[in-house]
């Protein structure tokens, strides 16, 4: 629980800015406390002072959504690339963000590795900074749902090449997400198992033929 205090010209007046300076994005999820209600002086003449409040908040009461949004449109703009978040939906565990821009290609990358990149870096500084542990996804054009596709797509013909040749085939590099979905397709295949190798970035899946059936 963090403490702030802050004053303004009315109690509303120094609200708003714990919105603004505080990035609170929901004030009613702080306990606002009013120290002093202010007073103003009487056509600019008497004795005046500010109103004064103090907010109590946790920091992962910080607008995560919110956040996500500002981090990322910053990120984007440092690379000179002109792109609007054309959806965000948050969750209780995830931030769903789809992304739109006439540079779809390269805030996507060679094989989505950009996308990859960017989800990352998001994910790091808005974790820090509201110590939520929701997962951030970033999209655009519908990328994902399409390599979900084209990956379920080719672990089935390289299932069927495995099963035909009896011959292991490892995959290309691929990251956790996409490593798994090739896991969960062959699954039930019980012509072939799955089994990922090597470390880090490097780390592939291998598909090799089921000599127990």
């Amino acid at each position: 629980m963090k403490v702030y205090e802050l004053e303004g010209k009315t109690v509303e007046d120094a609200t708003k800015k714990a919105t603004t300076e505080l990035r609170i994005g929901d004030i009613s999820r702080a306990k606002i406390e009013v120290i002093d209600q202010g007073k103003s002086g009487i056509f600019g003449f008497g004795v005046s002072r500010p109103a004064k409040i103090r907010v109590y908040y946790n920091d992962e009461t910080m607008d995560v959504g919110e956040l996500t949004r500002e981090v990322l449109l910053d990120i984007l703009d440092k690379m000179g690339v002109d792109a609007k978040v054309r959806d965000l939906k948050e969750g209780e565990s995830k931030v769903y963000v789809e992304l739109e821009s006439s540079r779809s290609g390269l805030v996507i990358g060679k094989k989505g590795a950009t996308l990859e990149a960017l989800q990352f870096i998001v994910n790091l500084i808005v974790s820090h900074k509201t110590k939520s542990e929701k997962k951030i996804i970033l999209d655009i054009e519908s990328y994902r749902a399409k390599r979900e596709k084209a990956l379920r797509k080719l672990s089935r013909e390289i299932a069927l090449k495995v099963a035909k040749t009896g011959k292991p085939w490892t995959l290309e590099p691929m990251n956790p997400f996409e490593r798994r979905l090739i896991h969960l397709t062959l699954q039930n295949d019980n012509r072939v198992t799955t089994k990922s190798e090597g470390q880090g970035i490097y780390r592939k899946v291998k598909i090799s033929p089921n000599i127990t059936r």
